[in-house]
């Protein structure tokens, strides 16, 4: 949903789910080409090859992105740092900020939303079900909360209580100009990765942003994760009930 906000304003390129490890996965270069008109079908091609460089895609992403008199937006895809499932083993470090650091001034803004209704969320889509612990999860979770704490952040429930204030803060954090009128035209944005027909979410085919409550949990689940040191460590920090 803040992809879809954020990718409809109109001086904004949002690439999504970007990974440095993992351009076949959600295929940036696809985006930047099919989406967006950035690269060539060549440059692509090139892009989409083992052992292309990802530096050197971003950096020619973000100059013509700039040269259209639009500002490059990166959606991150901090699951492949800290829970890893199942694409390989989590390295908890944030690997595109790292990967990008050394060439670019970045500008972050950072999201996050309450541990336990992300794993409800996680575990609706098939390549996760059946294959991550509560463990692994929770301690991936940690490392995440410990590494932004202390810093500014938006929770995905403060701004589906109040999408302006929230998401004008957002774009102050990244440095661009907060549009008002992507309220208008959010929901039929769809240049967007990760929310399947197949696996939707609550809140794809909405064309209003409004809370929707807590997902149902077993008992037996809360009680695991609640006599976990890791999750009532990172509520504590993100400011969520336990």
């Amino acid at each position: 949903m803040l992809t879809r906000c954020l990718g409809s304003m109109s001086k904004l390129v949002v690439l999504s789910e970007v990974h440095p490890r993992a351009m076949k996965h959600t295929n940036p270069a696809w985006q930047a080409h099919e989406w967006f008109g950035l690269i060539s079908a060549s440059e692509r091609a090139g892009f989409e090859r083992p052992g292309a460089s990802f530096l050197e895609f971003i950096t020619l992403v973000e100059q013509r992105a700039r040269h259209k008199g639009k500002r490059l937006v990166i959606r991150d895809w901090p699951h492949l740092d800290y829970i890893g499932v199942p694409y390989g083993a989590p390295g908890m470090r944030p690997a595109l900020v790292e990967a990008l650091e050394p060439t670019f001034e970045i500008h972050a803004a950072v999201t996050v939303r309450h541990p336990l209704d992300q794993w409800l969320s996680l575990n609706n889509l098939d390549v996760i079900r059946g294959r991550l612990s509560v463990q692994d999860y929770l301690r991936g979770v940690r490392a995440f909360t410990e590494q932004i704490a202390g810093g500014a952040f938006t929770k995905f429930e403060d701004f589906t209580r109040d999408p302006m204030i929230e998401l004008r803060q957002i774009c102050e954090r990244l440095g661009v100009a907060f549009d008002p009128s992507f309220m208008q035209r959010w929901h039929a944005y769809e240049k967007v990765t990760g929310d399947r027909k197949e696996h939707a979410s609550r809140g794809s085919g909405r064309r209003e942003i409004r809370p929707l409550g807590r997902r149902e949990c077993e008992p037996a689940l809360l009680e695991q994760f609640r006599a976990s040191e890791d999750y009532r460590v990172s509520c504590d920090l993100l400011g969520y009930e336990v």
